[in-house]
């Protein structure tokens, strides 16, 4: 089926020189198939580090598959030499963590990889783990890596007492001198007013190509050149704005909408992401 919608909202201009949100000293970099990721070592509430990570061109990390989790997680204990002790999070176990990109706080049960913390992302798992009402599950073959799964038995995201929104990947197993709910390495849900750690992803890519055809069933933008107004319309699931350099800015789904009326009069790219192709498209505002 067909969509078309207006994109008509505000977002960020991206600055990577003067990111102020985290001291250079603090965050260790990795390069992981061919994308580029960092773990900050500053202590932020789930918001403040999702805010961080768009501030850095990127977002809270989306975790794919276990190569990723692996590497994720390697980088944390190994080149980042992140301490399991660094801290203890009494609603977590009573260890430390370190944030990813994964939420529920729009709606309970229904978590989102949201890393940017704009309310729109792909919905990969929904439900609780035995530690809580045994109803989840993964969505659509999504990988997970909750707590318990090492065991083929996730007993998280459980909710525990309320409010626990956000993910985090544990340090140790918990609660704190067992390995009763999950090992190191695997996933809780917290609450997202802890302080933590937190690993950014960034899509680093260059050298965009403007591969798209303004032909029947496939990427049509008007007006372009614009003034700040754009309609879209494309059979699409994801869109993603990119700047010059083929840093990501914003990631929406096809529902939002958006507004281009307070940016710099430059070039940018509209990525559309579907669930068999990937087209990209030029669009100049003046």
């Amino acid at each position: 089926m067909k969509l078309i919608f207006t994109v008509i909202a505000v977002f960020i201009m991206y600055s990577p020189l003067f990111s102020q949100c985290a001291d250079s000293a603090n965050i260790y970099t990795f390069t992981y198939n061919g994308t580029t990721y960092e773990i900050v070592k500053e202590t932020k509430t789930w918001v403040d580090a999702s805010a961080c990570a768009v501030e850095r061109n990127g977002y809270l990390v989306e975790i794919n598959d276990l190569n990723e989790q692996n590497a994720v997680y390697n980088a944390i204990i190994g080149g980042a030499g992140v301490s399991p002790t660094y801290t203890a999070i009494a609603n977590g176990g009573g260890i430390a963590y370190v944030w990813i990109g994964a939420t529920d706080q729009q709606t309970e049960g229904t978590w989102l990889w949201d890393g940017n913390n704009d309310n729109a992302g792909s919905n990969f798992w929904t439900g609780q783990g035995d530690n809580g009402v045994n109803n989840g599950v993964a969505i659509s073959g999504a990988y997970v890596n909750w707590g318990g799964t090492s065991t083929a038995t996730p007993h998280e995201p459980d909710n525990y007492g309320s409010g626990q929104d956000n993910a985090a990947i544990a340090l140790a197993g918990w609660p704190s001198g067992t390995t009763m709910l999950g090992i190191a390495s695997e996933w809780n849900d917290i609450i997202g007013t802890s302080q933590l750690y937190f690993v950014i992803e960034k899509n680093n890519s260059s050298g965009i190509q403007d591969n798209s055809f303004d032909s029947e069933g496939d990427l049509i933008i008007y007006p372009n050149p614009t003034n700040g107004t754009i309609n879209v319309t494309i059979e699409n699931e994801f869109i993603e704005i990119l700047d010059v350099n083929g840093n990501l800015i914003k990631r929406f789904k096809n529902t939002q909408v958006i507004d281009l009326s307070e940016f710099n009069n430059t070039v940018y790219f509209i990525r559309i992401i579907g669930d068999s192709f990937v087209k990209t498209k030029k669009i100049i505002l003046n």
